[in-house]
């Protein structure tokens, strides 16, 4: 699509793929909207420039061999709409209030919101950039490793944090490298132990304690605030912004980390989650990798918690990370920047 800076998905791309590439379209569209026409357009000129051995699955809407064919060509164009329409209505139903697009009647367009700057809506707007900044990237420039690096460092331990303290319905302690405060670990456990956190923080770190441990393997704690300790919900929880997370639960950190750093560790149920900004779409992936992991928040569960989390620092929950919301909104600006807008 001319002056959006976005590549177009292959013939026979997988739905949450397709929805991906409108989304971003609209989001550098200046009209903040990207039609499915212009996406069949170029999905066209792809099949019919590509070589006769091009690996393309013939069961796809626009990837068998009757382009050609008007009558195929709106059939297929029907199907493309159709899974397109259904992905869209997962994500809004998912996301709770906290999806900022909109398809039209026909499917025909999807169109940003108008106020798609608002905390409400830039949680799901800087998983769905994190997705594509490294690997199988839809962006058609160069992402400078400044811009990632900040994405990674801090803004989505930001929104992590906030995530969590939504999702326990309480507090949140920030303690994944680089904490913004430069705070020790102990220190940034003392602080959450005055919040009721449910635990006793060493006074030094564990004679075993690596000297160069930066956070321990853990990124987030959070926990359910209660009039006593400990609390009924107690959460350990990993930011893992890059593709590289599957298998590497922070459960295997707890112990280590508590015998480091506590002494006297939580006493109730303690559990453990995972914070991610990509459209979990393979559901054994999505099944197995929660007995793995014990919670995950992808994409479409992560902006809905992290809006909570926020309400309640505005409420006057005290947590970490309660003032830096607008860093969030800041690395949005810095990243269309980035791109040329």
């Amino acid at each position: 699509m001319v002056g959006e800076p976005v590549v177009t998905p292959v013939p026979g791309e997988k739905d949450h793929v397709i929805v991906d590439w409108l989304e971003l379209v609209a989001f550098f569209n200046d009209y903040r909207t990207a039609r499915v026409d212009e996406l069949v357009a170029a999905l066209e000129e792809q099949f019919e420039s590509a070589n006769d051995d091009a690996d393309v699955d013939e069961d796809d809407p626009l990837g068998s061999d009757d382009v050609g064919n008007i009558g195929r060509k709106d059939a297929e164009k029907e199907q493309l709409l159709e899974r397109i329409e259904n992905e869209v209505e997962f994500r809004i139903k998912d996301c709770d209030g906290t999806y900022p697009f909109e398809l039209t009647d026909d499917a025909e367009e999807l169109i940003l919101v108008e106020n798609w700057q608002s905390d409400h809506y830039t949680p799901y707007l800087t998983c769905l950039i994190t997705t594509h900044l490294t690997r199988s990237s839809l962006f058609d420039f160069v992402v400078p490793d400044r811009v990632i690096q900040r994405l990674r460092n801090r803004v989505f331990q930001v929104l992590s944090t906030f995530a969590m303290a939504g999702l326990v319905s309480g507090s949140a302690a920030s303690i994944g490298w680089p904490r913004e405060d430069r705070a020790s670990i102990l220190d940034t456990l003392r602080r959450a132990e005055g919040r009721n956190a449910g635990f006793a923080t060493k006074g030094q770190p564990g004679r075993y304690t690596s000297p160069k441990e930066k956070d321990g393997g853990v990124d987030v704690i959070a926990w359910r605030i209660e009039n006593r300790p400990p609390p009924i919900l107690f959460y350990f929880a990993q930011v893992a912004s890059g593709h590289n997370w599957p298998g590497k639960p922070v459960s295997v950190h707890k112990d280590l980390f508590e015998r480091n750093y506590m002494d006297d560790p939580h006493r109730g149920n303690v559990n453990f989650a995972t914070l991610l900004p990509f459209r979990i779409h393979d559901k054994l992936e999505w099944q197995n990798e929660h007995v793995i992991h014990g919670t995950l928040l992808d994409r479409t569960r992560l902006p809905n918690y992290a809006v909570k989390g926020k309400l309640l620092a505005d409420s006057g929950v005290e947590m970490d990370e309660s003032e830096n919301m607008p860093q969030v909104l800041d690395w949005i600006t810095q990243f269309r920047g980035v791109a040329g807008l």
